[in-house]
């Protein structure tokens, strides 16, 4: 039997004011940034089953969809 498993961010809108408009660092366009929260989690084919940690904010870029911390 084969039985997948590993780790993956899960990332969920975030409701608090944030972003703006910016650079991207990483596709150099000038984009909006929008909050978001991601949190690691083990996962059995692809399910979501135990959190590793907790949830952290970050900056997802609307262009490519790139995910930067935020400082806190």
């Amino acid at each position: 039997m084969l039985i997948f498993f590993g780790t993956r961010q899960v990332v969920r809108d975030d409701a608090r004011p944030g972003g703006g408009m910016q650079q991207c660092p990483r596709c150099g366009q000038y984009a909006m940034f929008a909050p978001r929260t991601a949190r690691t989690y083990v996962h059995v084919f692809w399910i979501p089953i135990i959190p590793l940690g907790a949830a952290e904010p970050v900056l997802e870029c609307q262009n490519c969809h790139t995910r930067f911390a935020v400082a806190r």
